[in-house]
C-alpha cells in the first residue's frame, strides 16, 4: 500500500519524462530521458538532466514527427539501461514526479529493473493522476493530457515544445510549483499517495563523478528558471 505524501514537506523533487518509440512497452524502447530537480522551501529549479537514448532500432516516422527525436539524434547515445542508471544516479534520493508515470513510464523502466543481474534501488514517486483526481472530482480519464492539466492550472509555457522529454519535464516542474499555491493543498497532503518502485542503479564502481567524466558528451546538464 502506498504511504501518504506531505506535499508541503517535500525537500527535493525531480519532475521527469520519457520519450519512446511507441506506447507498447513490451515491444518499444526509450529514446529520451529528461528531469528537472526542484528543491528548497519554495521548490525552485536547481539543475536538470537530459539525454537521448539509443533504442536499438529505427524510430517510426510518426513518432519522429511527434517527438522530433530522429534516428540521427539517438545514434551513439547511451543504451536504455545505461541511460536509466545515469538518471537514477543523478536523481539521487529525490521524489520523482511525472504524468501518468505509474502506467506508462514505469512500465518501460520495469523492463530493465527486472533484468537478471541489474542492480536496482527503491525510488518514491508521485503521479499526476492521483493528484488531479483529488483536486477535480470530475477529472476524466478521457481528458487527462499534460496540456489539459496545465490549462486547468494556468501553468502552460507557450514557448516550450511539447512531446519532448526536456520540455515536458520543465512543464511538469512548473505544474508542481502551481500546485504548491493551490487553496486545497492541505487536502492533497492527506489524500495523495506516494508509490515505490525499483529503478536501475549504477554499480558501485561506476557512480558519481567517475561516470560523468568518462562520458562527457552524452549527457546535457542545464539550468532553467520560470
Amino acid at each position: 500500500m502506498p504511504s501518504f505524501h506531505p506535499l508541503l514537506g517535500v525537500r527535493e523533487l525531480v519532475a521527469f519524462d520519457l520519450e519512446t518509440t511507441g506506447l507498447r512497452y513490451k515491444q518499444e524502447e526509450i529514446t529520451q530521458i529528461a528531469g528537472v530537480r526542484l528543491g528548497g522551501v519554495i521548490m525552485t529549479v536547481e539543475d536538470s538532466f537530459n539525454t537521448y537514448v539509443d533504442p536499438g532500432k529505427p524510430i517510426p516516422e510518426k513518432i519522429q514527427k511527434l517527438t522530433r527525436v530522429r534516428d540521427e539524434h539517438v545514434r551513439g547515445a547511451p543504451k536504455p539501461l545505461e541511460a536509466l542508471q545515469a538518471f537514477s544516479d543523478w536523481a539521487g534520493d529525490a521524489t520523482l514526479f511525472g504524468h501518468d508515470i505509474y502506467r506508462f513510464d514505469f512500465n518501460f523502466i520495469r523492463k530493465y529493473s527486472r533484468q537478471e543481474g541489474v542492480e536496482t534501488r527503491k525510488v518514491r514517486f508521485v503521479d499526476t493522476m492521483d493528484i488531479f483526481e483529488v483536486m477535480w472530482p470530475d477529472f476524466s480519464r478521457l481528458r487527462n493530457s499534460l496540456d489539459d492539466i496545465a490549462e486547468r492550472l494556468a501553468a502552460g509555457l507557450s514557448s516550450m515544445r511539447r512531446h519532448d522529454a526536456k520540455s515536458d519535464a520543465i512543464l511538469l516542474a512548473h505544474i508542481y510549483q502551481r500546485i504548491q499555491d493551490h487553496p486545497e493543498l492541505e487536502k492533497l497532503c492527506s489524500r495523495v499517495p506516494v508509490h515505490e518502485e525499483e529503478i536501475p542503479a549504477l554499480p558501485v564502481s561506476g557512480r558519481k563523478k567517475s561516470y560523468n567524466a568518462s562520458e562527457p558528451k552524452r549527457f546535457d546538464y542545464m539550468a532553467y528558471s520560470f
